[in-house]
């Protein structure tokens, strides 16, 4: 049954997917919904790793989520966020291989800083040392740290146009694809991809394709798929053709989020949008984009 699906997987309805896969699915109504379910989960799993006196570590994307429900959901249940380090999957660079300055409207650390940490009760926040992101001059640290953990507790993440996680674009075209060099990737400096940066400018800058950079750090598939658990969330109306692709389509480098098809431990929660069939169509589609 399972071969027919992949088969035909664009045309997979949210009620065959759980036939296709073995994970659980969420459907949420929208992405307020969606935000909340996630911030719940998280919220949970910081609170039980306070009560069983361990730390906790949280693989975070930006783009995906918005964290200020994960600090509404703390504030609301006096969840203290010390045994929390938070791990930002990637970063912009500027042209001089630095992270981009936090005062740029697209700075990660930024938003981080500005929807999670600030919206935080102040006796609730994590040790600033705690909150980290991959360094573009030291990546192997973060390598490290993930493999301290024996891999991340909990990997949040979304995927692009591209199939990328994280930064994780497949390779050029006209370049060759080996998929045990995309599996095995890790913490580095990439080129983004072009089209990656054009999905970017259109659903993140409205049209504004100057200020994309051009460059990031990102982790690794080595290091996200260590992860003890991947919680990926679809929202917009183009992922319902990405994730059909990615989750059930063939697994290979050109796809690079399709090898966490090959992970033991992984729920999807997607809105209404984003569960649609894809509907091929010269008109422009409208909604959530």
């Amino acid at each position: 049954m399972a071969d027919d699906l992949n088969a035909n997987y664009y045309d997979l309805t949210v009620d065959q997917f759980t036939k296709a896969k073995p994970w659980q699915f969420n459907v949420a109504t929208n992405v307020d919904a969606l935000n909340r379910l996630i911030a719940q989960e998280a919220a949970m799993a910081i609170a039980e790793a306070g009560q069983a006196g361990h730390k906790i570590l949280i693989i975070t994307p930006v783009g995906p989520l918005d964290y200020t429900y994960w600090a509404q959901a703390c504030n609301a249940g006096g969840i203290s966020c010390e045994p929390l380090i938070t791990l930002n999957m990637d970063d912009y660079l500027d042209g001089h291989g630095n992270c981009i300055d936090a005062g740029h409207p697209l700075s990660f650390r930024c938003f981080i800083d500005q929807t999670f940490i600030q919206k935080l009760d102040p006796a609730l926040r994590p040790d600033p040392k705690n909150v980290r992101f991959p360094d573009p001059h030291e990546p192997q640290a973060t390598t490290a740290l993930i493999e301290s953990f024996g891999g991340a507790d909990l990997c949040y993440g979304g995927m692009g146009i591209t199939g990328h996680f994280a930064f994780n674009d497949p390779p050029e075209p006209d370049q060759p694809c080996v998929d045990e060099v995309v599996r095995s990737s890790r913490t580095r400096c990439v080129n983004i991809m072009r089209e990656s940066q054009a999905q970017m400018c259109m659903g993140g800058t409205h049209g504004n394709w100057e200020i994309i950079p051009r460059r990031a750090v990102t982790l690794g598939m080595y290091e996200l798929l260590m992860s003890k658990k991947i919680h990926l969330t679809f929202m917009r109306s183009w992922h319902a053709g990405v994730l059909r692709r990615a989750l059930f389509g063939p697994v290979s480098g050109r796809c690079p989020g399709s090898f966490i098809q090959e992970h033991p431990n992984v729920e999807v929660t997607l809105t209404e949008v984003a569960a649609a069939v894809p509907i091929m169509n010269v008109a422009q589609a409208r909604g959530e984009i």
